[in-house]
């Protein structure tokens, strides 16, 4: 790696970004992201920050487990070795709380365009008034299904609630193909991004009344029970083989190699799934929104940006960084390069070569997209500083009650269990 780091002193405030030339910024950043559609689509673009800035760009990508300890070492180390990091979301609360990224507010309130960028997922780095993160990606849920099984089974539409998806999945699974696959292996990214999409059709909820601010422990009820019944019985018997530890690539894997007839997860695992360049059954897959239960239908929802390191040595050269890669032109280029559709900028999605990409993957794509978007809650996963710890903890509970080790009335049980032991660790 690459550390030149020259200017690192000498520049006070975000504000002095609007009127220094980007090119002014000589010291090489090092960008630290997780693997997925966009990121490997920016790390290919290096050269073109380079051209445009003066700047070297070292961006790693890596897989999130390693991700989560590369970050953890660098932010508790204060080492100072990151400028620029990916940020989900999901994580932004816990690292404010923890004084590991600082805002970009006077940058953000600078920026050329950012009218253009849709306001839900830039409002979702609003915290106490500060911007602490420019959003890249916009996922929600979306149910991706193989039309030619489907209608051979004698189904002439998809699946609308999650009782109709078990009695399709029934239908059609068979020792070649499997009826169903989700994420299941434990994690508040993995089986958490997709279990509440179930628990809460069926009216089931982290909390007695989150957006009321009762957080007390409410997993242990009827409602929750009877989405993780459903969860449980649509893996285990009309799963793949190993599904109990399937994450987001062995989803996207088994139906790009024709496996499995229907999967339930995020418009960007969809989007892989259908990629001509990588499906061998491109051609026969179709979209639909996410099935509704009997409370409704509750897409799941993740945002992912980038932030600036607490200890980030120039968080101008920062900004000019995260600005560029969050461009009109930086997005356009990676729609069209890679299966990202999740950007998160109008004029994107109104980029006549990028409709027309998705439109030929699948004409109603980035209708259900924008349809998912406006049905998802905000708090699909709570927005508390603790939640990685808690979604960790709880994914490990709906896991084990997935792959046999605990029923799922215990799996319940000791969820609530373990939520009320982290609250009593965070007060």
């Amino acid at each position: 790696m690459k550390f030149a780091r020259s200017l690192r002193s000498g520049l006070s405030g975000l504000a002095i970004l609007a009127m220094t030339p980007l090119s002014a910024f000589a010291a090489d950043l090092n960008v630290v992201l997780f693997s997925m559609p966009y990121t490997r689509g920016l790390a290919e673009l290096e050269a073109d920050f380079e051209a445009k800035t003066g700047h070297t760009v070292d961006i790693e990508v890596v897989g999130q487990d390693v991700f989560e300890n590369r970050i953890t070492l660098s932010f508790t180390g204060k080492t100072g070795d990151i400028d620029v990091v990916h940020t989900p979301v999901i994580q932004v609360q816990r690292w404010i709380e923890a004084g590991w990224i600082q805002p970009i507010t006077d940058g953000v309130s600078g920026m050329e365009g950012r009218d253009d960028m849709l306001a839900g997922p830039l409002d979702a780095y609003l915290v106490r008034g500060d911007y602490y993160a420019l959003p890249f990606f916009a996922e929600t849920g979306m149910m991706a299904y193989r039309k030619d099984i489907l209608a051979a089974a004698g189904y002439d539409s998809p699946p609308a609630t999650w009782e109709e998806a078990l009695e399709v999945a029934s239908a059609v699974h068979s020792d070649d193909v499997a009826g169903a696959a989700m994420r299941v292996a434990p994690g508040q990214g993995f089986n958490m991004f997709v279990f509440p999409m179930i628990m809460r059709a069926y009216g089931g909820t982290f909390f007695k009344d989150y957006t009321g601010g009762d957080l007390t422990p409410n997993m242990n009820t009827p409602e929750a029970l009877a989405g993780l019944e459903v969860y449980s019985k649509l893996m285990n018997d009309y799963g793949p083989d190993g599904i109990g530890n399937f994450n987001f690539g062995e989803v996207i894997a088994s139906m790009q190699s024709g496996k499995v007839a229907m999967i339930f997860d995020g418009t960007g695992v969809a989007a892989e799934s259908m990629d001509p360049g990588a499906s061998q059954v491109a051609d026969q897959i179709s979209v639909a929104p996410i099935p509704s239960g009997p409370a409704g239908r509750f897409p799941t929802i993740a945002v992912h940006g980038l932030g600036v390191p607490a200890d980030a040595p120039n968080p101008e050269a920062s900004f000019a960084f995260i600005e560029w890669a969050t461009s009109e032109e930086t997005l356009t280029k990676i729609a069209l390069a890679q299966p990202y559709a999740d950007f998160t900028r109008a004029s994107v999605a109104q980029n006549p070569e990028v409709v027309a990409k998705y439109a030929s993957i699948h004409p109603d794509f980035l209708d259900v997209r924008v349809q998912m978007l406006g049905e998802a809650i905000g708090h699909y996963r709570p927005l508390l500083p603790y939640w990685p710890q808690m979604g960790a903890a709880v994914g490990e509970m709906i896991n084990s009650a997935v792959n046999g080790i605990m029923s799922n009335e215990e799996a319940l049980v000791a969820a609530d269990e373990e939520i009320e032991a982290i609250q009593a660790e965070n007060q």
